[in-house]
């Protein structure tokens, strides 16, 4: 399927992308060989659930052009809900094609199925998170191939039984291109596939996102696009991108469940701009911690929907008007935990260069709620962020406790997680 749009530096059609990436591989016989197959239509659960109602943004309705100009208002106040409270909202009718979102699935199911020798040769990082030179690796959370299970602390006594294979510049052609970078063959042979749906979000969806949050912000239509988000070939510092990730929850055992206290991933927010989740099927695990109630609740899977949510780089761009919402991942209901909880996620970061501090975007809309950079906050570039952050997630000296939340820490002058919560007796927000 070919998706058009505008301004595109870059190939996304999956015909051309074979083309130039893998002309020559038997792509039938690859996927004989590794049993690439369906992915199953699972169950949905029958249990009653404490679910969060998020916010939809139907994009069927976004109109381009100035006709469509009171259309994207209305979905723009809808999305405005969702930044300004739990920062996560679903996604519908986003234009790709249900039949490629399935061969999708199948591919990525195939990957996470790959042989224990092929992840570990093919490996983002090193066996333990506190093992990690980061000197010289940006670590199995970031890096470029499979993150092994146990690769973090749960908590003090559980490591985790999470898998993942990342697909790191995807916008970026000379990088996907690297001599350096060796694939698995069945990844080789389905990057076309990848790269599509990746810069499928980048290039529609995400575009569009940017668009209502311009207008949220009494900015000129095209302006977070034009200062963070837009691409330039071969120039990857002053370019936006990210990674994408095919990623699988094999559950933990009753006694780690326990120890855990039902979780398989610690709350956290990302650090990134935008993250995109698309779930292969509606298997529940997503918490969020409710804005209003400060509880943990179920997020509904829909398979239909992209469910986003923004990072901390939105959050400190728009001077925390947005909320990067803590989320985190905690077991099935009882009648799902037999199914893998699979998924595709993109990753999307702002340029390396852009300011993290809402004073370059002169929002109308900020000024006029006295929105400025907190004096504590260090003037800092997202790479600075993006690298910090990530050296720091699943290390044992921050997960070594008891409860919900990782200690406490500061870097520049920000909270590497920030718990938002209205305070409904003062009306205020903290």
């Amino acid at each position: 399927m070919v998706y058009v749009e505008q301004d595109v530096p870059i190939d996304t059609d999956i015909a051309v992308l074979r083309n130039k990436f893998v002309p020559d591989l038997n792509v039938k016989e690859i996927d004989a060989k590794y049993n690439l197959r369906q992915f199953p239509n699972l169950p949905p659960t029958q249990e009653k659930l404490d679910v969060l109602k998020l916010e939809v943004i139907d994009l069927s309705k976004y109109k381009e052009g100035s006709e469509g100009l009171e259309a994207r208002k209305e979905l723009a106040s809808t999305l405005e809900k969702a930044l300004t409270t739990l920062g996560f909202f679903n996604i519908i009718n986003f234009g790709y094609l249900d039949e490629d979102y399935d061969y999708l699935a199948s591919i990525s199911q195939g990957i996470l199925e790959l042989p224990q020798e092929d992840k570990l040769k093919y490996r983002s990082g090193a066996l333990r998170s506190d093992e990690e030179d980061r000197t010289k690796s940006p670590g199995a959370e970031k890096g470029f191939g499979f993150k092994p299970k146990g690769y973090w602390n749960v908590n003090a006594k559980v490591r985790d039984n999470i898998e993942f294979y990342n697909i790191t510049d995807l916008v970026q052609d000379h990088l996907i291109l690297d001599p350096k970078k060796k694939y698995p063959e069945l990844v080789k042979a389905h990057l076309p596939e990848i790269l599509n749906y990746y810069r499928f979000l980048h290039f529609n969806v995400l575009r569009k996102v940017c668009s209502l949050c311009d207008i949220i912000l009494q900015l000129k239509e095209g302006t977070l696009w034009e200062t963070h988000f837009k691409v330039f070939q071969g120039d990857s510092y002053n370019s936006s991108g990210g990674f994408g990730r095919l990623m699988v929850y094999h559950g933990l055992t009753k006694e780690e469940y326990k120890s855990t206290h039902n979780q398989q991933l610690r709350g956290h927010s990302d650090g990134t701009g935008f993250t995109f989740i698309k779930g292969f099927a509606e298997v529940y695990g997503l918490q969020i911690r409710d804005y209003y109630s400060g509880q943990w609740k179920y997020v509904k899977p829909i398979k239909e929907a992209l469910c986003v949510n923004i990072g901390d780089s939105m959050e400190f761009i728009t001077g925390a008007y947005f909320k990067s919402s803590i989320h985190r991942v905690v077991a099935p209901p009882d009648d799902q935990k037999q199914f893998k909880r699979m998924m595709a996620i993109y990753f999307c970061g702002p340029s390396y260069s852009s300011i993290l501090d809402p004073e370059h975007l002169n929002s109308p809309k900020l000024k006029a709620l006295g929105i400025n950079k907190p004096e504590e906050w260090e003037r800092i570039n997202y790479y600075k962020w993006w690298d910090e952050k990530g050296r720091l997630f699943g290390k044992k000296s921050i997960n070594d406790v008891e409860g919900d939340e990782p200690k406490p820490f500061k870097m520049f002058g920000r909270l590497a997680e920030r718990w938002h919560q209205v305070d409904k007796s003062q009306g205020i927000v903290v």
